[in-house]
């Protein structure tokens, strides 16, 4: 049976399924600990006489989060004049509360973002868990709701779809199903099963009443009474817009007036917290580390041109770990890019790209999708990510074969 064979993957499935039940019934999920930095953060916070000595030096405990804190404190998203960096000071800037909400997202990226057959997708779940988390809070400030719970509905509603790659990656550990498919394919399976999962992480956790709801029950919340229905419809409508923007984030190419639970005042306030994410999301990027030795149970999207694409050669700069790297373009889209240089870049990081293509070189943010090694060179597709309008325009002119410069 191969993975291509319609029948093999039902058969797959059929398994991946009842494993997973099994596992739910037993309780051997694998769920990974709550932050314990994340705990005692919240612990001091909660109390009315802490000191802002006292959460820096708990802050500072954690290099990992006092890095995240930090780039945090530096990105789009709380940016108020110029950098910071020093604790303190990010800390003032961000301010106690939020700061408690950056020590769960901390402590969680780790896990999200481990390295394993199912990484790909992992990563692709945290990126919109990130995302989710930002337009929940802002959704939640637009519409007089409490802003940390919107955050925290928002970044964990989701988790037990990475509780469910877990869960499919340990079975593979066991010499169970290993055969490859598009990403597309695993995430209809770890959908089926998210909402039981994210359930027992809220128990196991235990988790307050409002979220334990909200995790295990979001998608049938329409059908059943709700205490805090202004924050599930926070969460509904974030879903929603994540689903209607795709994973490019874009709003210069979706219309916002499109989507149903978005009310006209909030579009545009909502347009421009979109083009903050990207900044936010790569603050709490692992560092880069060894290539992957796992092998990838995503199978690589097809490199052939696709409807409005065509050959390209111009430069590319890649910066990653504050590095820039060099690349040739040798194929552009309205929604893809692909490139070729002396070093591979991991799937589903989202990385600052510059594009050197005669007039003036321009910044945008990009996914990447996949990356293969052909002789010496690598091969690496990439999508563009949360472009504003004024990029998107200028990408666009690029894709057309405008006076930006693009040779064929």
């Amino acid at each position: 049976m191969t993975g291509d064979d319609p029948r093999s993957r039902a058969t797959q499935d059929q398994t991946l399924d009842r494993a997973i039940l099994e596992l739910v019934s037993r309780g051997t999920v694998p769920i990974p600990p709550y932050p314990a930095v994340a705990l005692r953060v919240q612990e001091v916070v909660s109390r009315n006489d802490f000191g802002l000595a006292e959460v820096a030096h708990l802050i500072g405990s954690d290099a990992a989060l006092a890095a995240d804190v930090l780039r945090c404190a530096n990105s789009a998203l709380y940016r108020r004049g110029p950098p910071v960096t020093d604790l303190p000071r990010a800390i003032t800037r961000v301010g106690a509360k939020e700061v408690m909400r950056l020590a769960l997202t901390s402590g969680l990226a780790s896990h999200a973002q481990a390295p394993g057959p199912l990484a790909q997708l992992k990563r692709i779940i945290w990126i919109e868990s990130l995302a989710s988390a930002v337009l929940c809070q802002e959704l939640a400030r637009l519409r007089g709701l409490r802003q940390e719970e919107a955050y925290v509905l928002g970044l964990l509603h989701d988790f037990g779809k990475l509780v469910a790659c877990s869960c499919i990656e340990s079975m593979l550990e066991k010499g169970g199903l290993a055969a490859a498919r598009p990403l597309a394919m695993w995430s209809e399976v770890v959908e089926r099963h998210h909402l039981r999962l994210g359930g027992q992480v809220a128990e196991r956790w235990g988790l307050p009443p409002l979220v334990r709801e909200v995790v295990s029950t979001h998608h049938d919340g329409a059908a059943r009474p709700w205490q805090e229905a202004g924050l599930l419809e926070v969460v509904k409508t974030s879903d929603q817009i994540l689903g209607g923007l795709g994973t490019t984030l874009d709003v210069a190419r979706v219309d916002l007036a499109s989507l149903p639970l978005l009310a006209p005042a909030e579009r545009e306030p909502v347009a421009r917290i979109i083009e903050k994410i990207p900044e936010f999301i790569a603050a709490f990027e692992v560092p880069e580390g060894r290539p992957d030795a796992f092998r990838s149970l995503v199978a690589a999207p097809t490199a052939a041109l696709g409807p409005g694409e065509r050959v390209a050669s111009f430069a590319v700069t890649i910066t990653m770990a504050r590095r820039a790297r060099t690349y040739n373009a040798t194929a552009i889209g309205a929604n893809r890019l692909a490139i070729v240089g002396k070093e591979p870049l991991p799937p589903s990081r989202l990385l600052e790209a510059q594009i050197n293509c005669g007039g003036k070189p321009f910044k945008m943010w990009v996914l990447t999708r996949s990356s293969r090694a052909e002789g010496a060179a690598f091969h690496v597709e990439v999508q563009p990510y949360a472009l504003s309008s004024e990029v998107r325009s200028a990408w666009n002119e690029f894709v057309a074969g405008g006076s930006g410069g693009v040779e064929t």
